[in-house]
């Protein structure tokens, strides 16, 4: 992890906003278009404010997916789609067809899975490449819904199912390969309850399978934004 940039800022979500903002017309201005991959969490509903009353976004020419979702309806509370849709997405003009959340299949987590690894194939090609990927850090170091001691963290299939010991609540997860798949990769962390993953993460023994957000790296930038003294 010695690779990665560490940014201390004042304002995580507001740091985010503005790599975002960044990412996006410099993707549009090199490709002619923007494949952004959002997470869920707290901090990216406060980015969203920021995005929504912001300008200059190519909001026509960017393309949505999601890193994890939980294996929730669409109007769930907990759905990171649906926050997203309602502070965000439903707030700008991006064409809905350039919106790819993880589909809802009750009772199908797996065949839920496939078919979104099927998605970002076919918009993105079979070696999909992001501009920007978004992530968070739990406090138990794990990102995505890739968790400590879960065989998931080596997973090779781009997509899987994840099921929490503690709850037996299903979440649906890009692999680490695949979050590792971007131009940039940001990692979003705020608040001291952090503090103790981010420091292990960045500076501890290299085990991703205890410290699962230590196995993603990025195409060219990996940026830890946080909100934490270290």
């Amino acid at each position: 992890m010695s690779s990665a940039e560490l940014r201390t800022v004042t304002s995580v979500a507001a740091a985010a906003a503005e790599l975002f903002i960044a990412s996006s017309k410099q993707s549009v201005a090199q490709s002619g278009r923007f494949n952004v991959v959002l997470s869920g969490g707290s901090t990216p509903l406060t980015m969203y404010e920021y995005l929504v009353k912001a300008s200059g976004i190519p909001w026509d020419k960017t393309v949505v997916f999601w890193g994890d979702e939980r294996f929730v309806p669409f109007e769930h509370p907990d759905s990171n789609y649906g926050t997203a849709k309602k502070a965000l997405l439903e707030a700008v003009a991006i064409p809905g067809k350039q919106i790819h959340p993880w589909p809802y299949l009750a009772q199908k987590p797996q065949a839920a899975a496939r078919q979104y690894a099927h998605t970002i194939r076919t918009v993105l090609g079979p070696k999909p490449k992001f501009d920007l990927i978004f992530l968070g850090l739990g406090e138990d170091a794990h990102t995505a819904s890739l968790f400590p001691d879960s065989k998931i963290i080596e997973a090779t299939d781009m997509t899987v199912v994840s099921q929490i010991r503690s709850s037996g609540a299903i979440r649906l997860s890009l692999n680490a390969e695949t979050l590792s798949l971007g131009r940039v990769v940001a990692f979003l962390v705020s608040g001291e309850k952090k503090r103790e993953a981010l420091v292990q993460t960045l500076h501890g023994p290299r085990d991703p399978k205890r410290y699962p957000a230590q196995a993603i790296t990025a195409k060219e930038q990996l940026i830890w934004l946080t909100d934490l003294e270290l």
